[in-house]
């Protein structure tokens, strides 16, 4: 069993939480730890994790760490589990994973394997899988804010500078006319507001995007808001909380297994909670391509 543990996820909270579970997981049998230290070395461990012969690897972070160990895992036969201990982990929210650390190190140890789908993300340099949703729009353009004012981040802390960061693009918005092509069906959507492409079914925090969505079904599930106002666009984001976006007269659903989206502006993109860069890309869907431990 091989743990690996990214020390800054939730700010702090995986390394202290960690260092809580790591007397009950020595009682649990024979294991390995490694620590990230830079971006993207959660994929390098996870790789060598493989090539070490690990059965399974056991993720102590959040969204970012999940979906750097899973581009390390997938397609091979290493299952990942998951201690959620990131900031907003939006992935697990889809799976019966608990967020007890103790129960979510038994469930490593002794749940059963089942193979998820996950997603290809390829244009502008970018070719990585994910494993959760990516999206163009009002939140992506929050989530690239918030990357720039990152040091004042640090010193403020907690929700406040997102609340900030949101007026300040609320009112900084400007509204694209988007292409998708869905399966080679084109669909232009004029003032777009919001986007997601997922596998899973939340994002933000708890925003509950892809109510519908099924993590091995072999399918994206996509959606699409446009031609809402500044002031509507909060009252849509506040249902997205629980769902009630679903049957609003602008906002779109559908399922494909390839999308391919570009924009009239240079829109951000986000996948798995992180900021991928800008817009046209392409998403095709690779089913049943990550061993997941679940109860």
């Amino acid at each position: 069993m091989r743990f690996i543990v990214n020390p800054i996820a939730g700010h702090g909270r995986a390394k202290k939480n960690w260092e809580k579970a790591e007397p009950f997981v020595a009682g649990l049998g024979e294991y390995s730890v490694r620590f990230t230290e830079r971006p993207l070395h959660g994929e390098e461990l996870a790789r060598q994790a493989v090539a070490d012969g690990c059965d399974r690897v056991v993720v102590f972070g959040g969204d970012g760490t999940i979906n750097e160990v899973g581009n390390g895992l997938v397609g091979t036969k290493t299952a990942m589990a998951i201690i959620p201990t990131g900031s907003a982990n939006d992935f697990v929210r889809t799976f019966p994973i608990p967020l007890d650390i103790e129960k979510a190190v038994l469930l490593a140890y002794e749940g059963r394997r089942v193979r998820i789908d996950a997603g290809l993300a390829e244009g502008g340099g970018v070719r990585r899988h994910f494993f959760n949703m990516v999206g163009a729009g009002f939140d992506a353009e929050i989530a690239g804010r918030v990357n720039d004012l990152g040091p004042l981040l640090k010193v403020v802390g907690g929700t406040l500078p997102t609340i900030i960061c949101l007026i300040m693009t609320l009112f900084t918005y400007r509204y694209p006319t988007v292409t998708l092509k869905i399966d080679g069906e084109s669909q232009v959507v004029p003032n777009l507001v919001l986007s997601g492409v997922g596998i899973c079914r939340f994002l933000g925090g708890g925003m509950m995007l892809l109510p519908e969505a099924i993590p091995d079904d072999g399918l994206f599930d996509i959606m699409w808001a446009h031609d809402i106002s500044r002031l509507g666009i909060l009252g849509i984001v506040g249902k997205t909380y629980k769902g009630a976006h679903v049957g609003h007269p602008r906002i779109h659903f559908t399922r494909g297994k390839k999308v391919e989206v570009s924009s009239s502006l240079p829109l951000l993109w986000h996948m798995d909670g992180e900021v991928g860069g800008r817009l046209p890309m392409s998403f095709t869907l690779i089913p049943k391509a990550l061993d997941l431990m679940l109860p």
